[in-house]
């Protein structure tokens, strides 16, 4: 179970901005997919000043739905975790670039999805203190993609009482694209494995993988 403090994370870690004006840390790719044993983020500093910066990844246990939603799991106290990322802090002169070396450990069975973020701190000075205080700025956080050495891309649906869950049968993600539901337009949305979307509809139609679907349930029936 996810502790109210981890999801509490993820709150803060979904309202991180990918760039901004005020934000001098930034990091390359923002997507990034495991495919081989190792990758690496490149990390820059942007600004004219030093800049320490913090390292951490999450596991997201249920990606899919939106960013501000997101549960997340720091791997330090995942057991047995399928991936490690190094070094926990950095530091960076103005204008200079490090790289962040991702590992994997233990090749998954269906895709993993991770949050990779970086975060800036600026220790300063309070008066009549003679401790600093640190001060957390602005930070990313990344998409993580873990696959497996069989990728299979397969789903299906699932009718309920006013619902359709899709659900990735597969060991990748699913992609949606170009949904109508009950006749209206919906925004773009992938189904991982092990993580079903339930629509609250009768009809859904659009695009999965780049063809066409349409899906109508009967809203007095729930399939078995």
């Amino acid at each position: 179970m996810i502790s109210v403090a981890h999801k509490s994370i993820a709150l803060l870690l979904c309202a991180l901005p990918f760039g901004g004006a005020q934000a001098l840390i930034d990091i390359s790719p923002k997507i990034l997919e495991m495919r081989d044993e190792k990758a690496e983020v490149r990390v820059s500093n942007t600004g004219d000043t030093p800049e320490f910066v913090t390292v951490t990844l999450y596991l997201v246990t249920n990606p899919g739905v939106p960013a501000e939603d997101e549960q997340l799991i720091p791997l330090g106290i995942v057991k047995d975790p399928h991936l490690y990322a190094a070094p926990f802090k950095l530091s960076l002169a103005p204008r200079q670039e490090k790289k962040v070396q991702l590992q994997t450990l233990t090749r998954p069975v269906k895709e993993k999805v991770y949050r990779l973020a970086v975060i800036p701190e600026q220790k300063v000075n309070v008066s009549g203190s003679q401790s600093g205080v640190i001060v957390v700025g602005l930070g990313f956080n990344g998409l993580v993609r873990q696959l497996p050495s069989r990728q299979a891309v397969t789903w299906q649906h699932q009718c309920g009482v006013g619902e359709i869950t899709l659900v990735a049968t597969g060991t990748v993600r699913v992609e949606f694209r170009e949904l109508m539901i009950n006749g209206k337009g919906a925004d773009d949305f992938n189904v991982y494995p092990d993580a079903p979307r339930q629509l609250a509809a009768r009809r859904v139609s659009g695009e999965v993988e780049g063809k066409p679907f349409n899906l109508q349930c009967d809203p007095d029936k729930q399939q078995e």
